[in-house]
């Protein structure tokens, strides 16, 4: 599902089915100490992005499907230590899960980017329920913000909103699984469309995409 290049040119690959890879000179080898998944539909381990200072830090993020109760899944977000000779996880730590989640097993999102100061955005999918992209007490169909330690930034749009979930920088979105920076460190996201109609947008604090 996604793949992050180390320094030394060896890849880490993630598989929607639950499986981390790590690619190097002599094969692939299973990379212990994933998060737990639910992978249902297009749910599962979804993205993978190393730290900015991932050559001496060997932190990275993992983006996934988390089971969580009555059956449903909401899009995570974590962060772990690759282990000296790329075989294990280590410190994993869980930063962020979506709310309320649902038990549906479409559009989860789940691109995530490190910003240069720091910050983390995070892609979600609607779930397939459009309606929820508009609700703001919803994490579904949004591109979220948080600090590099999980926490909530004091300058997200709609930390003083009543009602709304704090972590939101954008909403009403679909599906968004492309996300990168310009050469300007700005946002931009692609996203799919329900029949064509996919987009290509400029991430502005706190807009509606909808």
């Amino acid at each position: 599902w996604g793949m992050a290049l180390l320094p030394d040119g060896d890849i880490l690959i993630t598989e929607k089915g639950g499986r981390l890879i790590l690619a190097d000179a002599t094969g692939q080898h299973r990379v212990a100490g994933v998060p737990r998944i639910k992978a249902k539909g297009q749910g599962g381990l979804l993205d993978i992005t190393l730290a900015r200072n991932f050559a001496t830090t060997r932190q990275l993020f993992l983006t996934f499907a988390k089971p969580q109760p009555g059956g449903g899944a909401g899009t995570a977000l974590a962060r772990a230590t690759l282990s000296s000779d790329g075989r294990s996880l280590e410190n994993l730590t869980k930063l962020f899960e979506m709310r309320p989640g649902s038990t549906g097993g479409r559009h989860f999102g789940s691109r995530v980017v490190e910003a240069p100061g720091g910050h983390l955005f995070v892609t979600i999918g609607e779930r397939g329920d459009r309606p929820s992209a508009q609700d703001l007490s919803r994490h579904n169909g949004s591109v979220i913000r948080l600090n590099g330690d999980g926490s909530v930034p004091s300058d997200n749009p709609f930390v003083n909103t009543p009602g709304a979930l704090p972590e939101i920088w954008s909403y009403g979105h679909r599906n968004p699984q492309g996300a990168g920076l310009d050469a300007k460190g700005e946002l931009w996201i692609s996203e799919h469309g329900a029949k064509g109609g996919d987009e290509v947008n400029k991430i502005r604090k706190g807009a509606n995409y909808g």
